[in-house]
């Protein structure tokens, strides 16, 4: 029920009639207060009496930070397990994969899918689910591909997990085929499936597929769209630049669209240059999310993108008034279990002397085969030189030019990313994959991008 209020009454009537020390009630203390988001008192419940910990109380304990996004504190609790002599159960490692794969914690998920193995639990069900999920999220497709074809027993859980590792890589194809053939197995579809697969079809431009499945929800699978279904399809729509199909979409629905629909649409106009509908769904974003700072930001872009100059004034204007903060861009780079991050122009880095020069060399490089910078990525109304001089410093490029110079020329090369990778930097890192011959992965907000010999996986569709 998610009632803390009441679970803390209880917890009182707990320690009123002596049943704080059974491990059983602990237990169910520590699971309550986890899934409350009240993950602290979950902790004081755990370190009452350390004797009377078991698995149970560990793996409850770590799903609650896995929840919180608190990867760390998770890690410590289970280095705590195993120096107490605990064995860790199924449960354990299905929770810290969880947070490995909520944070793409590429390298603890390795190693925690080694003592699975050890363990001898990589052939349950929930185990297998979490590692497919989380090496799909640190952005190794094949390797989690592996661990699908591996399970003998295939879930319907697993196909979920693999359609969803498709859609965020933009393998449009490959989701509707598992989904196909997880259906003819005789596999129910539920809501999450239904989510993942429209969001396949919307980030491979598969707009026809992806309305034939939102339809055959109701006549195939007899199976009610809801809001989030409804949300995939403006995205969809919206992505494909049909922003009338998808204004009528919404005019249709029976309840307003959420957030994340009005954001893919705001975010769809910018690209397609409609500052008509983009203003549109700037102003009901706000309505939904006030505190949204994006939103403020989206709209002074759409406008830049137009050459709206004085409107891009004006909400710049409002921005300042209003006291919203930019979110600012970053991009990070892990080498050597340690995490590197950078801003645009960023020249904190002590290796920045030698970062700045890969960038110059790489510049020199990518004009003699054929790059045209783009400068319609910067939203600034300056001189193109130094349009050009900004795009070559954003984030995602320093990131690179970092990783290129620490990490070995057989590994692929991760970089990720908070915002939505800017058109000009999608085309330069293009020919940065071919001029230095390496695999490189881009997590942006929304997606995996693989660039291989001057080739991007999403097609340039994003």
């Amino acid at each position: 029920l998610n009632s803390l209020a009441t679970g803390k009454s209880l917890h009182a009537s707990v320690i009123k009639y002596g049943f704080e020390s059974d491990i059983v009630v602990g237990n169910s203390l520590i699971d309550m207060y986890s899934k409350s988001g009240d993950v602290e008192s979950a902790s004081l419940v755990f370190s009452l009496d350390s004797e009377m910990v078991n698995v149970v109380s560990c793996s409850t304990l770590i799903d609650g930070f896995a929840e919180n996004d608190e990867i760390e504190k998770a890690m410590n609790i289970y280095l705590n397990l195993r120096r107490q002599g605990i064995v860790p159960n199924e449960f354990t490692f299905s929770s810290l994969l969880k947070a490995c794969a909520s944070q793409a914690a590429l390298e603890q998920g390795k190693q925690l899918h080694a003592q699975v193995i050890k363990a001898e639990f990589a052939a349950d069900p929930f185990v297998s689910t979490v590692l497919i999920d989380m090496y799909g999220k640190s952005g190794l497709l094949e390797s989690s591909l592996q661990v699908f074809h591996e399970i003998q027993d295939k879930t319907d859980i697993a196909y979920n997990a693999t359609i969803g590792v498709f859609a965020h890589h933009g393998y449009g194809r490959k989701a509707i085929q598992h989904f196909e053939k997880m259906v003819s197995k005789g596999m129910e579809p539920n809501a999450i499936t239904f989510v993942n697969l429209l969001t396949a079809c919307s980030h491979a431009g598969l707009v026809d597929e992806g309305l034939s499945y939102f339809n055959s929800m109701s006549m195939r699978f007899n199976f009610t769209p809801r809001g989030e279904h409804s949300a995939c399809v403006i995205d969809l729509l919206s992505r494909a630049g049909r922003l009338k199909e998808a204004e009528e979409f919404i005019k249709a629905m029976p309840s307003e669209p959420n957030a994340f629909a009005w954001c893919s649409l705001l975010g769809a106009c910018r690209r397609h240059g409609d500052a008509e509908r983009g203003k549109l769904a700037a102003e009901k974003l706000m309505m939904l999310e006030p505190e949204n700072n994006g939103t403020h930001v989206l709209l002074s872009n759409l406008y830049a993108t137009v050459g709206q100059w004085e409107d891009v004034k004006s909400v710049r204007k409002l921005i300042k008034e209003t006291k919203v903060k930019k979110l600012p861009g970053y991009s990070w780079v892990d080498v050597n279990n340690k995490t590197h991050i950078f801003g645009a122009e960023d020249f904190s880095h002590p290796q920045k002397k030698q970062i700045y020069e890969k960038l110059e060399s790489l510049s020199d490089r990518m004009r003699e085969a054929g790059y045209i910078p783009y400068t319609g990525s910067v939203s600034s109304n300056v001189e193109e030189c130094l349009k050009e001089k900004l795009l070559q410093y954003h984030s995602e490029r320093i990131a690179l030019a970092f990783a290129l110079i620490s990490i070995p020329s057989e590994k692929e090369i991760i970089v990720k990313k908070n915002l939505r990778i800017c058109v000009d930097c999608h085309s330069a890192i293009k020919f940065i994959s071919k001029i230095v011959g390496r695999h490189i992965i881009v997590r942006d907000n929304s997606r995996y991008h693989h660039f291989r010999d001057g080739l991007c996986s999403c097609g340039d569709y994003w």
